[in-house]
């Protein structure tokens, strides 16, 4: 078989136009709701009415709960979970160790320790069996991530969670209108917790929102940092506190949840969109061993995506190094990049292996983490090896929106060629 020359090496670069995304997060109509609050003189709402309550009853019905608490930001709505659950000290919280670091850092903040996990090879989300194999006595909750909007096997999880007596907290940060079994994520667990930042699915800029189907927990989450609510906002009136809640502040600034509206509206196409170009790009890299997208869980319908993850194997690809392989695709014109979860940090650790997790000195610090350096290292962080195999072999592409189809095809056609390019020239690639 006769190779096209690679781009990188003087050929044609197999994308014929430059990427260029059409979907935006922000409309005039979002800045027009802002102009006419700001109008009116109106910047904070302190006791979730207006906008923040219409948000959170429609975010609540997107994910078929009772109780929806939209926040400052996805790591609030986290730490209030864990919070709302007891998580406390000499307690864990078993988490995957390939998330974002949000998912495990609240932990520490309430005086507990992560006991992180592996995950499944095919999904990138958190292993059942591993998970149960991890609990002990000191287990309060388990926080299942669904990664890159790819949903976890959630009946499991709610089984496990259910025989052992222990919490189960859904981090659905990535995956905004997804759904397992036709059941939204956020739904299965005790709480399920979205980020609203950025460039998200759903965005406020800087936001987040917790969802709940159990009134005490609404109402502990409320406590913690929603003291303008607590008069006449509790699910179930559990806390007698003069209004006054318990030192912080997680109230999200009413103008964030009126962008996070606008996009909340737009989402069905959103996910639309990006389900249709993510099943392209499949197929067109259908039978390429170098690059695969990341298999969807059965059952599953992915959502919110954040980004476009594909598997790189270098055995098939002339044992290029992923950096290397990149740089050839970028030069075919393809917006490719090194995956960030499975390298964190200048020295490319692991989550698990993060010095705020292991070696960090806190004993001069105060609140829960005060004193606690020599305790710091969860125990159990050995036997992860799914997880420690993922760096050097994942590649990130942005989430396709509102591109042209032909882009899309001809982005996987580029990483096939320089698969193929790349086989019989062997070596470490481009320098």
């Amino acid at each position: 078989m006769i190779t096209a020359r690679l781009a990188i090496q003087g050929g044609t670069p197999a994308v014929s136009r430059r990427y260029r995304e059409r979907w935006r997060s922000v409309h005039l109509r979002d800045l027009a709701a802002i102009v006419r609050y700001g109008w009116r003189d109106v910047n904070t709402i302190a006791k979730g009415d207006g906008p923040i309550a219409e948000f959170e009853q429609k975010f609540a019905a997107l994910t078929r709960t009772r109780h929806a608490l939209a926040m400052n930001s996805g790591t609030a709505a986290l730490h209030s979970a864990y919070f709302a659950v007891g998580v406390k000290p000499g307690t864990e919280v078993i988490v995957p160790s390939y998330t974002f670091f949000a998912s495990a850092a609240p932990i520490l903040q309430c005086g507990g320790t992560p006991a992180f996990c592996d995950v499944d090879a095919r999904t990138l989300t958190a292993d059942p069996d591993d998970v149960e194999r991890r609990i002990t006595p000191r287990t309060r909750a388990i926080c299942v991530v669904h990664m890159w909007g790819n949903p976890a096997p959630m009946d499991r999880f709610a089984d496990i969670a259910r025989r052992h007596g222990v919490a189960l907290i859904e981090d659905c940060s990535h995956a905004h209108g997804a759904s397992y079994r036709g059941r939204p994520v956020g739904s299965w667990g005790d709480i399920g917790c979205f980020s609203l930042q950025g460039v998200k699915a759903v965005s406020g800029g800087e936001a987040g929102i917790a969802v709940t189907n159990d009134p005490l927990l609404f109402d502990r989450m409320l406590v913690l940092g929603h003291y303008g609510r607590l008069k006449h906002g509790q699910a179930k009136r559990s806390f007698a506190t003069d209004h006054i809640s318990l030192g912080l502040k997680y109230r999200p600034h009413v103008y964030a949840i009126l962008l996070a509206l606008g996009t909340l509206s737009r989402l069905d196409e959103l996910n639309r969109r990006r389900r249709r170009n993510y099943e392209i790009l499949g197929a067109e890299l259908a039978g390429c061993p170098a690059v695969q997208p990341v298999e969807t869980t059965p059952e599953a319908t992915r959502g919110g995506f954040l980004e476009f993850i594909v598997r790189y194997d270098p055995a098939h690809a002339g044992g290029w190094s992923c950096r290397a392989f990149i740089k050839a695709a970028r030069a075919e014109g393809v917006p490719i990049a090194e995956e960030r979860y499975a390298q964190i940090g200048d020295q490319g650790h692991m989550l698990h292996e993060s010095p705020v997790f292991t070696t960090l000195d806190v004993s001069a610090l105060g609140g829960c983490l005060g004193g606690r350096s020599a305790q710091l290292a969860p125990r159990r962080n050995g036997g992860l090896p799914v997880t420690q195999l993922l760096a050097g072999r994942l590649m990130t592409l942005p989430p396709f929106t509102r591109v042209p189809e032909r882009f899309v095809r001809e982005c996987a056609r580029a990483l096939r060629k320089v698969a193929d390019g790349a086989a019989p020239a062997g070596g470490h690639g481009p320098t």
